[in-house]
């Protein structure tokens, strides 16, 4: 069959061309190159027909003007089946031309699909899939529906397959896939419960609250690394976590610790000192804390403190500093109470203040002399006194001095004394 068709196309060139101009054949052969495929097979159908028709007339006719006007036509149909013919045969090959009927045509060409996008496609795990689809063209019949199958598993790491079908009105069905891969290229996504960055106070304890980890591919574990946190020293730590997936992938996080002191210096010592006048030194002030702690001393300059907190006078502590008329002074065992302030600053620069009084007793009186006595007499009057012994008797009396006197010798005293002292003395006197 295919060589008969082959034969009759050279035929009907050879013989058939030569009824027909050259004028008319190109405005056949231009007609004929503006046509699409299907327009080719209609046009191709519509002129069998009408070769035909044209036939049955001359059969039936035997009139010499109309068998010359139908031989004319039939040439001209001849002429544009025998280009349409080569046309479809450029378009669709000898082998779907030889299919060609009197009748028509017996399509088995299947459509042609083509798949839009990537194949294979690459898709990541967890995430919403959608498919960008295929299109499909049919030689015979033109765009022709196309209906996929197959899903694609987006929670499971793996290759999935979608296959595009489509089949034209002759019922050829053509079929292509599309493989997607879904991979896992995300690492997990780590949490950190608790505060970050976290402080704890320098002496304190620590204890990490940790972190969680969430992937697409489900379950996953995390693992602590990096420094130790050391409560007992100042500084900066940090503390890594990761997690790794099935895939491989790690995801990475940090915490930042801070060890800080920030809690002041707590005052052991009393506020309060009590001390003799005469002497220089005068106590230690103390504090707790956990670093080493460092004292000062404001407010007083009769006062000093090592940075140790040694506490003591600049110069020796005088009860009678406290007024320019020290007789006017009480002797009854009252003190001269003098205040400072004591600041204690540990190696972070926290720091608290304590006031301090330092009381001074009085030694001595006011001539500061333990052996002249501790009291003023200031009684006045007048008397005589009279005596035997041996040298003479001295002392303070007021009135009449009666008392026992241990000197030798003899010894008359006559006059007013308003003197003001204290007698100590021992013998016979009247």
């Amino acid at each position: 069959m295919k060589k008969f068709i082959l034969f009759s196309l050279t035929l009907l060139s050879v013989n058939l061309f030569a009824e027909i101009n050259s004028e008319s054949m190109a405005e056949i052969e231009q007609r004929v190159s503006s046509m699409g495929i299907k327009e080719l097979q209609e046009r191709r159908s519509f002129l069998l027909q009408e070769e035909q028709n044209i036939r049955g007339l001359q059969a039936s006719t035997q009139n010499p003007s109309t068998n010359k006007s139908l031989s004319g036509r039939l040439a001209s149909v001849t002429a544009e089946l025998s280009v349409i013919q080569k046309a479809l045969l450029a378009l669709v090959g000898a082998g779907v031309l030889a299919n060609i009927t009197d009748d028509g045509y017996n399509d088995n060409v299947p459509p042609v699909i083509t798949i839009l996008g990537d194949n294979p496609a690459t898709h990541e795990l967890g995430t919403t899939y959608t498919d960008a689809g295929a299109t499909a063209f049919d030689e015979f019949h033109g765009e022709t529906p196309v209906s996929s199958s197959g899903d694609v598993d987006i929670s499971t790491v793996g290759s999935n397959t979608i296959t595009y079908t489509a089949t034209d009105k002759d019922g050829n069905t053509a079929t292509a896939t599309r493989t997607v891969n879904v991979v896992d290229t995300t690492a997990p996504v780590i949490t950190i419960t608790g505060d970050n960055p976290a402080t704890v106070e320098l002496g304190g304890t620590y204890t990490d609250a940790g972190a969680t980890a969430t992937d697409a591919s489900g379950a996953v574990t995390v693992v602590t690394s990096g420094d130790t946190v050391d409560p007992d020293t100042l500084g900066t730590y940090t503390i890594t976590y990761t997690s790794t997936d099935a895939s491989g992938n790690a995801g990475t996080a940090s915490r930042t610790v801070n060890v800080v002191d920030s809690t002041a210096p707590v005052f052991t010592s009393s506020s309060t000192f009590v001390v003799d006048e005469g002497v220089t030194e005068v106590g230690t002030v103390t504090a707790t804390d956990i670093q080493t702690v460092t004292f000062t001393l404001s407010g007083n300059d009769d006062l000093t403190i090592t940075a140790d907190g040694v506490l003591s006078f600049v110069t020796a502590a005088d009860y009678e500093a406290q007024s320019d008329n020290p007789s006017s002074l009480p002797y009854d065992g009252s003190t001269y109470d003098i205040t400072a302030t004591v600041t204690a600053t540990d190696a972070s620069d926290n720091a608290e203040t304590q006031v301090i009084t330092v009381s001074i007793r009085d030694v001595g009186g006011l001539d500061d002399n333990t052996e002249t006595g501790t009291g003023t007499n200031t009684s006045t009057g007048t008397g005589t006194g009279t005596g035997t012994g041996t040298g003479t008797d001295t002392g303070t009396d007021t009135g009449t001095d009666t008392g026992t006197d241990t000197s030798t010798g003899t010894g008359t005293g006559t006059g007013t004394d308003t003197s003001t002292s204290t007698s100590t003395s021992t013998g016979t006197s009247t």
